[in-house]
Formats: C-alpha cells, structure tokens, sequence
C-alpha cells in the first residue's frame, strides 16, 4: 500500500474489537488523520444485539458528516466485514459498496476476474465490461466467494454483506486491508467516495422472507424447478435465478432457518419491491 501524501480525514469505529490495536499504526505511517470511536477492548462487545448496530451507524454518519471525513467506517467484531458511510455523511448500502469497490479497483488495476455472490447485483456486470474484466457468480454466502477469490486471475471481489477480498494481498475477508485499499484508490485517483459511487451504473434492489416449514422447503424447491428449471434465462447457482433482461429474481432457501429468501433487481425501488411480492405470493402458493 503506498503512503498517503495528503492528510486525509476519517472516522473509525472499532467496535470495541482488537482491531483498535493493529489500525493507529497503519494509520499512522499512512499519514492518516483518524477520528476513533469504541476504540477500548471490550469482550462483551460480541454479544452485541443487532438492534444496536442501527444505532452505531448513526453516530458514526453524525460524526463523519460533522468533521467533513473522507469517509466512515465501522468493523465487525471479528475485523473481517467493514461497513461504510461516505464524505457527505451517508451510510452506503453494502451492495453499492461492493459496486463502489469492484469500480475503484477495476479503474486501477484493469481486468481480471470479479468474483460476487448470485445476490449481487448486475450492475457488476456492466463494470466488469467497461474494464474489460470477467464476473464469477458464486454460492450467496461468504465462503463460496472466498473459496472463488482462490482461482487463477481473481482479483477482487465481495459477498455484498461487509466483506471484500483481495487475493493478492490474501484471499480471506480483512476489514482493516479494505478500508486502507479503498482509501489508497481513492488517493490514487483524486477522488472521492461519494463521487465513486454517483459514477455507479443506477440499480435498484429489494429483498423479503417467506416462512416455509422445513418438511415444505424440498417439495417447494422441486415445483419451482418443476416451474422453471428449464426456462430460458434460469440460472441455479444458488436457488434459482429469474432473469428477464436488465431485472432478475431469486428465490433462495435458508440453509439454516425455515423459510425462504426473496432477492429482486430492477430499473426502481417500487418495481423491485413487485417482484419481490411476486415471488413471495408464488412460494406461499406453492405450500
């Protein structure tokens, strides 16, 4: 990572982690300006409700907004998913952080291939070509994309969930890598986080539940591949993958919960919301 040569200002929150002892440092030698927030040692911290988490990502836009930062970021109490609040204060959705990211490291280093989860969304895609890089669907969970980021020519990638991936550096999930990686592209480019993520090709997304018994979620699944199995624009990775052009759904089961997830992409937030209902009615009339 090269030395920043400006003295840039941000907001840190370790969440009581022992992140607080590794980051100063690095900051430190990077010439970084660094606000701290719940930099003291707390094992509790992990039992941490996620009722609190709302409430931390508020403070933390509050203070970066206040203080003019270059960007905010909170850590998870292990250090591995990071999440972001950009220069004006606002907390960034963690698929457009991906996108913001994957867009920053493309501009940087050129092709490759992108490795993202079957939930991303296809704003990915229209990246990728733009750079001239290659996408890699996975699994929807954390270890599908790391066990993806190991393959030959991988080069960056994220589960859309707080974690991002740089084989290069190591191809396991490192909050702390990414938030001075995307801080040096930033630099790099002489730009800003909010500029990098108003470049962003527009998408909307939504997401919803639909409570299923386990001893129903076989026989959904089947007549849903009964459905659609062998449809055009099907996709099975995970689930299964509904594409019609620049829109797709996905109906998803929980491995460890009974019900089944609802992911939507489309060109708005209500249209979006629609196919999500869509599919919601179509599984509650498959029980």
């Amino acid at each position: 990572m090269q030395k920043n040569t400006q003295n840039t200002h941000i907001v840190v929150d370790y969440a009581n982690t022992s992140s607080a002892q590794v980051l100063p440092s690095i900051f430190s030698r990077l010439n970084l300006d660094v606000v701290e927030l719940n930099a003291h040692i707390d094992d509790s911290a992990t039992t941490r409700t996620q009722e609190q988490f709302p409430e931390s990502m508020e403070r933390l836009s509050a203070i970066t907004n206040s203080l003019r930062a270059a960007l905010g970021a909170r850590l998870d109490t292990g250090g591995e998913r990071v999440y972001f609040v950009d220069d004006r204060g606002r907390q960034v959705d963690r698929m457009r952080a991906l996108c913001a990211v994957v867009e920053l490291h493309l501009r940087t280093y050129g092709g490759g291939i992108v490795a993202v989860p079957v939930t991303a969304p296809s704003t990915i895609e229209q990246i990728a070509r733009k750079h001239g890089a290659e996408v890699i669907r996975t699994r929807a969970n954390n270890f599908a994309v790391m066990t993806t980021a190991l393959r030959s020519g991988v080069t960056v990638g994220g589960d859309g969930a707080g974690s991002f991936f740089f084989p290069a550096f190591h191809p396991t999930a490192d909050g702390i890598f990414a938030i001075t990686k995307l801080l040096e592209m930033l630099t790099l480019h002489n730009t800003s986080f909010s500029e990098v993520l108003a470049s962003l090709p527009p998408f909307a997304m939504a997401r919803g539940k639909v409570q299923c018994r386990w001893e129903d979620k076989g026989r959904v699944m089947r007549l849903l591949n009964d459905q659609y199995g062998n449809g055009k624009g099907i996709s099975q990775i995970d689930g299964i993958k509904i594409e019609l052009g620049r829109e797709w759904s996905l109906i998803l089961p929980d491995p460890d919960n009974p019900y089944f997830h609802i992911y939507a992409e489309a060109d708005s937030d209500d249209h979006a919301r629609a196919l999500v209902e869509k599919y919601t009615g179509l599984v509650n009339g498959l029980q």
